[in-house]
């Protein structure tokens, strides 16, 4: 079995690093809990860090591609949320500062060439 290219592993390891989000959650966390995530936030977070997961762990580009959308769309939302006084996600902007985050590693492994030699130490097919 070959190692996941670089920018595969970037987005397991963003995909996972959403889904580790969620120990905010937890109520008792008091001064350490820097993010608010309850309702849909839950499963924005999960959903979409379970798909950039698996578009790494496949090697696909688009599963990446549409976690990377979602994420910056959940962004957007909670943003327009926040300027409307309301709290439509259950998060906070300490959340969307995350999703963005998410959002452009995850859009960039997606778009980005996958150039030089792979993992195995061979060289690509030429297009």
């Amino acid at each position: 079995m070959t190692r996941p290219h670089p920018l595969d592993r970037a987005a397991i390891a963003l995909g996972l690093a959403s889904i580790a989000s969620l120990v905010f959650v937890y109520e008792g966390l008091d001064e350490f809990r820097f993010l608010a995530i309850g309702g849909p936030s839950i499963a924005v977070a999960l959903v979409l860090g379970a798909l950039a997961a698996a578009a790494g762990l496949t090697g696909r580009r688009v599963p990446a591609l549409l976690a990377g959308l979602g994420f910056a769309a959940a962004a957007a939302l909670e943003l327009a949320s926040t300027l409307a006084g309301e709290d439509w996600l259950g998060a906070n902007l300490s959340t969307m500062s995350l999703w963005l985050g998410l959002a452009v590693g995850l859009l960039l492994a997606a778009a980005a060439p996958r150039t030089g030699t792979d993992t195995a130490g061979t060289e690509p097919p030429s297009h």
